[in-house]
């Protein structure tokens, strides 16, 4: 059992009320190539998920009334098809019998350097939604993501794309966006719209995890990102529909609904208990922000707040680490509605970033939300604005 909490009850227990809005499964660490920015520790490891222990995980679910209407299931890191076909038909098949097919929906995140049509076969018949990474071209994609062996990943990713592309499959792209792609604006959208690349994400260059440092530090950097983020701008508005940037779907769309009227920031899953849970290979799992799990530091121990095996999600909600890291969350939380102009757009940013970027979840801006949340709503307001004459003489 874990440790008795040291608040009271109905504080303690209170876990989210939709239920969890993403379940989030790593079957194994392992990871089949080596991107010198990836912040996982345990890549090497080949550990896999036993079909038990997933088992157990959705059984643990339902049993605490956490499942709603509807699930999301997202395979996540290292490199999901890594693990054979088997593994997911197996998986898959337990968790049909256990909550019905038509409320849950699998996405996969893959380096793509695995697919092959039996991949294709069952990612159609499953209608698993795919994320790719490619970074753009090969001159700034095999910069980056390597082999084990310090080779390029580029011509293999596309050959992935080739094939989902005979089978008609539908996927989104994510760019990890690093110093030198601060130059190639033009090139990377270029590429995506040449590849029919139509939805496209870009992650900056975070640090996390096992990556203690960022091409995107660097004090010259921020001007650049503005001008970086602007020209992509443009050059989707150019594109006409033809090609989609999250970032600033994500900025559309902050800024069109309502705005936050409290200081909890109910807009982010990944400051709300059980949202989002994350579980690893053996059971263990964490909650808020995905990067989390795995991970060990001297101030919490490590983020593996509980396992599935043993611990309930009230018995975890109640621990002493568990509360710890929620109030200091909570903290950060309220100071960003405190300071931040933006804060009702975003509803406290992502606490793994506070984190590892500044060495507490009670803190606030990181270069995730400078970058990724206040360049992008800045550039689609200042479009808004100057369309409807705002601000003009």
């Amino acid at each position: 059992m874990l440790a008795s909490p040291t608040v009271s009850k109905t504080e303690n227990l209170s876990l989210h009320a939709g239920g969890v809005e993403l379940l989030i499964i790593q079957p194994s660490p392992f990871c089949n190539i080596n991107c010198d920015y990836c912040y996982l520790p345990e890549r090497d490891s080949h550990n896999r998920m036993s079909i038990s222990v997933f088992k157990q995980a959705i059984e643990r679910l339902i049993a605490e009334d956490l499942i709603g209407e509807q699930l999301s299931v997202v395979w996540h890191a290292g490199e999901p098809l890594a693990l054979p076909i088997s593994f997911y038909e197996e998986t898959f098949a337990v968790l049909s019998s256990l909550i019905p097919e038509e409320k849950i929906a699998h996405s996969i995140q893959t380096n793509g350097i695995s697919i092959n049509s039996e991949w294709c076969a069952f990612i159609k018949s499953n209608r698993i939604r795919l994320g790719l990474s490619i970074d753009g071209p090969a001159f700034i994609h095999d910069a980056h993501r390597k082999t084990r062996s310090g080779k390029g990943t580029h011509a293999q990713v596309m050959k992935g794309v080739e094939l989902l592309r005979k089978h008609g499959i539908d996927f989104h792209v994510i760019a990890v966006v690093t110093e030198q792609s601060l130059n190639f604006a033009d090139e990377l959208m270029q590429f995506f719209l040449d590849n029919g690349i139509c939805q496209v994400g870009f992650n900056i260059e975070e640090l996390e995890g096992v990556n203690q440092t960022s091409s995107l530090s660097e004090n010259s950097i921020p001007d650049r990102i503005r001008s970086f983020f602007q020209r992509i701008y443009e050059l989707q508005r150019v594109a006409d529909g033809a090609i989609r940037v999250r970032e600033f779907d994500r900025a559309y769309h902050a800024i069109a609904v309502a705005p936050i009227e409290n200081e909890a920031g109910t807009c982010n899953n990944q400051v709300e208990p059980f949202a989002i849970i994350s579980i690893a290979h053996d059971g263990s799992l964490s909650t808020f922000s995905p990067e989390l799990l795995g991970m060990k530091n001297a101030d919490y121990g490590d983020f593996s707040f509980g396992n599935v095996l043993h611990d309930r999600f009230s018995e975890i909600a109640a621990s002493n680490k568990f509360q710890r890291v929620l109030q200091d969350i909570k903290t950060g939380v309220r100071r960003c509605a405190e300071e931040c102009q933006y804060f009702s757009f975003c509803g406290g940013g992502a606490p793994s970033n506070k984190y590892y970027e500044n060495g507490s979840f009670a803190s606030t801006e990181t270069l995730f939300c400078r970058y990724t949340i206040k360049t992008p709503i800045d550039i689609v307001l200042e479009d808004l604005e100057s369309s409807l004459g705002i601000g003009q003489p």
